[in-house]
């Protein structure tokens, strides 16, 4: 059955129990008012009966004197009968429209006929001008209305605890029963809200959860249909989420390796322009060795020229020095572009062992020559008894460091502009930090100093890429590590520190 029909049955249902809940309530309880109401019209047919009896008594005291007091006998009589009448007349329309009440009122009627049927002889009698012949007869008719009204009243007052009675065990019996039908309807209500739970509730509860492990990229994570088969809008829902699942699984896992690729792509790019930035520098740097080769070459030319005769020994050890210091300039050279190639070369992800004091010096060594730092001090404050040993990529981390000093050198002023790299190892971690007194940083800079394409203005290099910092950032944290930028404000300097996991010191010790 499809939950939108089982709704509409459970709520049938419930609707259904409810309207026979109120009809019965409804019914009982007028059943009970029938019998209520009519209590107090009888307790008002008692007091006419009681101003009946009232009147009977003054005009049986007003016969000791009946030719004086005849008007007066006469009116209290004619009220009497006419109390009666009226008594005798509405106890017919009770017992005429109810049945039940036929076998408690007939007699209470009968005794009021017979009282007015007394009363109606002395009223005659005084109306014909009899006052005085029989009021002996008179006294004791009115002596035997008076019983009849006794005993109307003590039949009314019967009739009237009787129906009270009857009226409590009729509402205790109404009561229970609207109790029992009340309780089976919180019952019903209660089973149709488990039921509801388990078809609807439960299952949203479940495709939520999966909703959510989904938004956290948890793609493996799948709705159990069995659990989701309540009905079978539900399983049809699972069976569609999983397939999403499954989908959005193969997207992702296709964008992470688009990423990664992109991403290798990205470093090396940036990579490259770091390179590229300290060719134009080092250019310079290795101008001078080649123009002491090329001089000391033309020299040993000249000296070993045939014409200028055989050589002598003072010659031969002069063509020797020559060619000694071309050699030494020549892989003087060649240290320097070995230097720019280890950036410049992709090579692999490998990670190993590497000590950052060898990788600060290396880069210091690469930026002292660049032409456009010379007037600015680059100073190394690393303590050789305290190696600084990481796992880490050697290229990367070249690449990281060389970022950061550069971006240092940068921001300074020329002759009292100060870099300094600083190393230590504080228990499990390695600090390498890259200090300046620059022009710093305010707050805003500092929120967004990391992220991709933000940059300022470079010193008078003009304006950078803004890939750098986001790039060293990634890097540092693809080793596990983290970085951090602090300043004290605008022209107070800036620290960039970078933290990695430090290689275990025994894991030092073998390696050494």
């Amino acid at each position: 059955m499809s939950l939108r029909r089982r709704f509409l049955f459970h709520n049938l249902l419930l609707v259904s129990g409810l309207i026979l809940v109120g009809a019965v309530s409804v019914w009982r309880l007028g059943t009970l008012r029938s019998e209520v109401s009519v209590s107090p019209n009888v307790y008002a047919e008692l007091r006419t009966v009681g101003s009946v009896g009232v009147e009977t008594g003054i005009v049986r005291g007003l016969l000791s004197s009946p030719q004086t007091n005849r008007e007066a006998i006469i009116t209290r009589l004619t009220y009497a009968v006419g109390g009666l009448d009226q008594f005798i007349q509405v106890g017919k329309g009770y017992w005429q429209a109810d049945a039940a009440m036929t076998e408690a009122y007939v007699p209470i009627n009968r005794s009021a006929e017979s009282a007015r049927t007394r009363l109606s002889g002395v009223l005659d009698n005084m109306k014909h001008g009899d006052v005085t012949g029989n009021a002996d007869a008179q006294r004791k008719e009115l002596d035997d209305a008076m019983d009849d009204l006794d005993q109307v009243a003590a039949s009314c007052v019967r009739f009237i605890s009787a129906r009270q009675r009857s009226a409590s065990s009729h509402l205790a019996t109404n009561l229970l029963l609207i109790g029992l039908l009340s309780v089976v309807a919180v019952l019903a209500a209660a089973t149709l809200s488990v039921l509801q739970h388990r078809l609807v509730i439960a299952p949203l509860q479940r495709l939520r959860e999966g909703v959510r492990r989904m938004a956290e990229a948890e793609f493996a994570h799948k709705l159990d249909p069995e659990r989701m088969a309540s009905s079978p809008e539900f399983l049809e829902l699972a069976t569609e989420f999983n397939r999403m699942a499954e989908e959005l699984d193969e997207f992702y896992c296709r964008l992470e390796e688009q990423v990664r690729t992109k991403s290798r792509e990205l470093v090396q790019s940036e990579r490259l322009a770091s390179v590229g930035f300290l060719a134009a520098g080092v250019a310079h740097e290795i101008n001078n060795p080649l123009n002491i080769i090329s001089g000391y070459a033309e020299l040993t030319s000249r000296q070993l020229d045939p014409a200028r005769g055989p050589m002598t020994v003072e010659s031969s050890c002069e063509a020797r020095e020559s060619v000694r210091i071309i050699r030494d300039e020549a892989f003087r050279c060649k240290e320097i572009t070995e230097k720019l190639l280890t950036l410049a070369r992709t090579g692999s992800n490998a990670r190993e062992p590497l000590d950052l004091s060898d990788v600060a010096r290396d880069v210091a060594s690469m930026t002292r020559g660049l032409q456009n730092y010379r007037d600015r001090r680059l100073t190394l404050k690393l303590d050789p008894a305290e190696p600084l040993e990481v796992q880490a990529n050697l290229t990367e981390m070249k690449q990281v460091l060389l970022n950061l000093t550069i971006n240092a050198l940068e921001s300074i002023e020329p002759v009292t502009g100060e870099v300094s790299i600083e190393g230590r190892r504080t228990r499990d971690w390695i600090e390498l930090r890259v200090n300046d007194n620059g022009r710093g940083m305010g707050p805003e800079v500092l929120r967004h100093v990391f992220e991709p394409f933000f940059t300022v203005r470079r010193g008078q290099q003009g304006r950078g890429t803004g890939l750098g910092l986001s790039i060293t950032h990634a890097i540092v944290e693809s080793h596990g590590g983290r970085i951090y930028a602090e300043s004290d404000g605008p022209g107070l300097g800036a620290r960039f520190t970078i933290c990695l996991p430090a290689c275990p010191v025994n894991d030092h010790a073998m390696s050494g």
